[in-house]
């Protein structure tokens, strides 16, 4: 399985929630070849405060319980390839702009940055953030829905950044190694193809 194949999958997994930008930049990465200077342009694109924020924000998005976390599959490399090499300008501004916001609204709410916040803060503020996005996306449905010229019908929706940084974080961890092998159900060699097995209660998502 290619990470093509495995993205097709998560996409399910997701409700086929994912975005076109990512859905674009994913199918654009598999036929792009491998930058050389990969650290390079990650490194320019993002500053430190940014780039610990993110780290931050994917690993209380999928914690490390009793399967690895966000971090720890390295997912925060994946975001910032994936910002660097598959969004376009206009989204990578977007993107940032909501990191600067979200770290104003952690000041306004409890005096500090959104890094120096208690982690039950650091997760009501993102579960704000969530509430919004899901408030923003409905609110341009509506607009769709009621548009009356093709242009307008056909306009591409701008997706909220935490939109983006949740199903980044997904996407890159499902299908990282990690994420696919010990989150998931894998088996390297599935044998016989069955279509339709009954899930037990509590039983793995299949990775394979």
């Amino acid at each position: 399985m290619d990470r093509r194949e495995a993205m097709l999958r998560v996409a399910a997994l997701m409700g086929s929630t994912i975005s076109a930008p990512l859905l674009s930049g994913l199918l654009y990465s598999c036929e792009t070849k491998t930058s050389n200077n990969q650290d390079t342009k990650t490194t320019t694109l993002v500053s430190d405060k940014h780039k610990a924020m993110i780290e931050e924000i994917t690993e209380i998005i999928i914690p490390a319980t009793d399967t690895p976390g966000a971090k720890e599959a390295k997912v925060p490399d994946y975001v910032l390839i994936m910002l660097a090499d598959c969004y376009p300008e206009k989204d990578q501004q977007r993107f940032f702009k909501g990191l600067d916001t979200l770290d104003e609204r952690a000041k306004q709410a409890h005096g500090t940055e959104f890094l120096d916040c208690k982690p039950d803060q650091q997760v009501a503020l993102l579960q704000k953030e969530e509430a919004l996005a899901k408030a923003e996306r409905e609110e341009q449905n509506r607009i769709k829905a009621q548009a009356k010229t093709r242009a307008e019908k056909e306009k591409e929706a701008e997706p909220p950044f935490f939109s983006m940084m949740k199903e980044m974080t997904l996407v890159g961890y499902f299908t990282s190694e990690l994420g696919a092998t010990k989150a998931l159900a894998y088996v390297h060699v599935p044998g016989k193809f069955e279509g339709c097995v009954p899930l037990k209660p509590g039983q793995k998502g299949w990775a394979t």
